[in-house]
């Protein structure tokens, strides 16, 4: 600290370094800025070639902490054999997240299904109604003009088909379509299986990159290194593991609310206010907004209800679910969190988004835990410099005083004399 000290105060005292060192960080921006488009094609490109990689790698991730508990429970009844009591909790608890998957999407697919066929099955009737509804208001005729085509062009189900594949309705599209949906489907068959060797090889894994940085980050800092590591480790994994609880606890009593006031479409709603939940801050609006949209085009009579048991379940999700399963670990200024929404989502779309929350409770602990007290220690060195400096004036200052004043007595003696 003190050799960087020093080196930053001989920084200080050349006029140009701080000129040089801020348009170099200017100029270093522009191009990052001005490439965007490049850097974010070779991200892109390389999370498609490891897809399968990453996507077992997280799955690793997100069971870990299951693992590690069920770890720490079972381990004292094998004292000799501690990697045997890892690899059975990995297994087990890989195989129970995947059972209880497995479980909510045979529970929840076909009502799932029937939904989404009913909806579509009467879709060309709510948009009657809504043509119907447009047509009597009292706007521009080319603006009605332009909602009606807007509205034609999503009444057909061929139409919202076409749009979900991404293909024309044709044999070739059909078939690249069903192609791509297996390839997703072995890929993520391959990343459970990665999955697991993963959670296995975790120690071994820790244990190669924790070399890694050893040899590379200087031996005073790799502490302090470390230590951060962990802590974002703490962050993501527990936001990770908590959003998805979060979620799931949404989306169910939202089901619950709307079977018990028979409202329409319940599986396909409450899945879509867990899915847009997943998104923080405006995940939730856009998802009740979506909902009672679905139910104005089916019954209009259930979209306030909706929306006020929505905003009851986000205050107390906000206020009360939340905060207990996260914690003191994400408390982020809601500020940052919105400047990360934005960001993110403009430049990653929806991961942006989805990680704006973790990426910005890093930055807030860096700040708190690094930078505050770096600056803090930077600035309590120059105040001690800046009081031993006037130290040594005042003491200058007397001195002479001193010697004045014994030239001046000694001008008197002699006078005196």
């Amino acid at each position: 600290m003190v050799k960087y000290k020093e080196r930053f105060n001989k920084y200080e005292k050349n006029r140009w370094s701080g000129l040089t060192i801020s348009l170099c960080i200017v100029v270093v921006f522009y191009m990052v800025i001005s490439h965007l488009d490049n850097i974010k094609g070779f991200f892109n490109s390389f999370l498609t070639i490891t897809s399968t990689v990453i996507i077992g790698a997280l799955v690793a991730y997100m069971v870990n902490p299951l693992a590690v508990f069920m770890y720490n429970r079972i381990k004292k009844g094998f004292k000799k054999s501690e990697y045997a009591a890892w690899v059975i909790s990995a297994s087990v608890s890989l195989v129970l997240v995947l059972l209880l998957v497995t479980g909510l999407l045979v529970l929840i697919t076909p009502m799932l299904i029937d939904n989404i066929t009913n909806f579509a099955m009467g879709l060309s009737g709510y948009m009657a109604s809504l043509k119907r509804l447009v047509m009597s208001t009292e706007l521009d005729e080319d603006i009605k003009n332009s909602l009606i085509a807007f509205i034609n062009e999503q009444s057909t189900l061929t139409g919202v088909v076409r749009r979900f594949i991404g293909n024309e309705i044709t044999p070739t599209g059909v078939l690249k379509f069903s192609a791509s949906l297996g390839s997703g489907v072995f890929n993520f068959l391959i990343g459970i299986i990665l999955a697991f060797y993963f959670l296995i090889g975790k120690k071994k894994l820790v244990e190669l990159l924790s070399e890694f940085f050893l040899l590379v980050v200087p031996t005073k800092h790799y502490e302090n290194f470390s230590n951060v590591c962990t802590k974002f480790n703490s962050i993501f994994s527990r936001f990770i593991v908590c959003e998805f609880i979060d979620s799931l606890i949404v989306g169910v009593v939202n089901g619950i609310f709307m079977f018990a006031m028979h409202m329409p479409y319940a599986v396909f709603c409450s899945v879509i206010v867990a899915l847009t939940n997943l998104a923080p801050t405006f995940g939730p609006f856009v998802g009740a907004f979506i909902c009672a949209v679905i139910l104005l085009l089916a019954e209009p009579q259930f979209v306030i209800p909706f929306l006020v048991f929505s905003l009851a379940l986000q205050l107390i999700d906000g206020y009360v679910i939340k905060p207990r399963l996260f914690g003191s670990a994400l408390k982020v200024p809601a500020f940052l969190v919105l400047v990360f929404l934005v960001v993110g989502g403009k430049i990653w779309g929806v991961p942006g988004v989805l990680l704006a929350i973790p990426l910005a409770a890093i930055l807030s602990y860096i700040y708190r835990q690094i930078a505050v007290p770096w600056l803090a220690a930077r600035k309590k060195a120059k105040d001690e410099e800046e009081a031993k400096n006037e130290a040594k004036k005042e003491a200058k200052k007397e001195a002479k005083n001193a010697a004045k004043a014994e030239a001046s007595e000694a001008k008197a003696s002699e006078k005196e004399e």
